[in-house]
């Protein structure tokens, strides 16, 4: 039998003209692959699993299941280059979803590159636009049917996006409001909104991390000190509390600026709240998700209300506070509620967690500070 092989040095040529050979997954130096080309292994179904299945050596979203539907990554990046390839089939529209995490509006608290089946502007919501936050410099996507080479380098705060070797964004995150406040870190996925496309040739180069927090239930219940009724559990990063009225407060107190995120879940009609400079007595941001409240969720309790609820109770909703000095702001899901700059002095104290409605349930999660 005569074996005929194809000259390495041909074969790269190859690859970097037309892209690996049949969807084949070839990996990069520095690279790591995302996609075998066989099954959907290192991925984790969020939704409606059938959603997605493997088709032409491609992971194939087939339309199926109700929003929010997504694949996932097993595991969360922070900085990185990602270089993948898809193809729209007819009508369409979805995504890739950045620095997601597992609840919430993954758009909103990471972001979402936009793509679409046509090659028309549509502002923030273009083929290739950062959903809502940034339109594209060009439209360089190609027509339905055909493939289209992306690359995405993100290293905070450098965002470049590449398509078809155009750059299409070369954002500074940390100068633009956009972008400034959303998660550095979580799951890349695709995303499902009911539309047929095919993605193939996922690699990613992971980058070094540049993100530091203080976790504040490290250290479980040894960390904290309760005050009043409630009785406070840690369990896998939760902090849960029962019964009645209460605080559970860090042992160690911090000083502004700073940014502290917590994801909360309450029961219906729940209610609790963060509160930063505690002590002295403290700031109370409220957990309350009655649409028609005085201060539903986010508010700051009797100084500035959120402007509307946007979170829901039984479903954990991500806040965010930043504090510099009189100033404070909070972020609901990925929104900004409210804000103020009129915050008395002094500017340092414990973190506490209140568990406010009588006989109820109260949950804090991945409670973390940064400067």
């Amino acid at each position: 039998m005569i074996r005929k092989f194809i000259p390495l040095t041909l074969l790269a040529v190859l690859v970097i003209l037309y892209g690996p050979v049949d969807g084949a997954a070839f990996a990069e130096d520095n690279y790591i692959t995302l996609f075998n080309g066989k099954d959907l292994s290192g991925w984790v179904p969020v939704g409606t699993p059938k959603a997605f299945t493997v088709k032409e050596n491609s992971i194939y979203s087939t339309g199926a299941g109700p929003y929010p539907t997504w694949l996932r990554t097993e595991n969360e990046y922070e900085n990185f280059v990602l270089r993948f390839e898809y193809r729209t089939e007819g009508w369409y529209e979805g995504g890739i979803l950045i620095h997601t995490p597992l609840n919430g509006p993954g758009s909103k608290i990471g972001f979402k590159l936009h793509l679409r089946h046509d090659q028309k502007e549509y502002g923030t919501r273009s083929p290739g636009a950062i959903y809502d936050a940034a339109a594209p410099r060009s439209i360089a996507n190609l027509p339905s049917g055909q493939w289209n080479r992306c690359e995405v380098v993100c290293d905070w705060p450098q965002l470049r996006i590449s398509f078809n070797g155009t750059v299409i964004h070369d954002i500074d995150m940390d100068a633009a409001d956009a972008f400034r406040y959303r998660l550095r870190k979580g799951f890349i996925g695709i995303q499902n909104i009911g539309c047929r496309a095919y993605f193939r040739n996922i690699q990613i180069q992971p980058l070094p991390g540049k993100e530091k927090w203080i976790n504040l239930f490290a250290s479980g219940m040894n960390g904290l000190r309760s005050q009043g009724d409630t009785d406070w559990q840690i369990q896998n990063d939760t902090l849960t509390g029962k019964g009645n009225d209460g605080t559970a407060v860090t042992k160690e107190e911090f000083e502004e600026p700073f940014e502290l995120q917590v994801w909360v879940k309450t029961i219906v009609n729940g209610n609790g709240g963060v509160l930063f400079n505690h002590g002295k007595p403290g700031i109370e941001v409220q957990c309350f998700n009655a649409p028609d409240s005085t201060n539903p969720t986010g508010s700051i309790y009797g100084i500035a209300p959120a402007k509307r609820a946007v979170s829901h109770d039984e479903e954990w909703f991500l806040l965010q506070i930043f504090n510099n000095g009189p100033k404070a702001m909070v972020i609901v899901n990925g929104e900004k509620v409210c804000e103020t700059n009129k915050l008395k002095p002094p500017y340092k104290g414990g973190i506490a967690f209140q568990q406010h409605t009588p006989g109820a349930v109260i949950h804090y999660r991945g409670a973390r500070i940064k400067k």
